[in-house]
């Protein structure tokens, strides 16, 4: 009973050690992707931001079905919304280059 009872404690030390170290080694400053300038040179999330705040418009290109670049493209918008004082236009098309003959 002892034995039996120690190796489940044991499992359950384990599983939170495990849960531990995958919850705190994640970073909160954009992980999911790098950013490089135009001529390649390592860029940050912050950058970004701060090169939006001197722009009119920004468009972004993306691939429609890059969900990184899709989070990406929200995350920037709630930025541009939270310095634009709530004066922000948004647009966006969504449909594929063989259908936009069409439109």
């Amino acid at each position: 009973m002892f034995l039996k009872y120690t190796i489940m404690k044991i499992k359950q030390f384990l599983i939170l050690a495990i849960f531990s170290v995958i919850t705190f080694s994640f970073k909160s400053d954009h992980p999911a992707f790098k950013v490089f300038t135009g001529k390649g040179k390592k860029s940050s999330y912050g950058d970004i931001v701060k090169a939006i705040e001197k722009a009119d418009v920004v468009f972004f290109g993306e691939l429609h079905n890059n969900p990184i670049a899709h989070w990406m493209e929200l995350e920037i918008t709630k930025e541009m919304f939270k310095n634009s004082q709530e004066n922000l236009v948004l647009g966006a098309e969504m449909y594929e280059a063989d259908d936009q003959v069409i439109i």
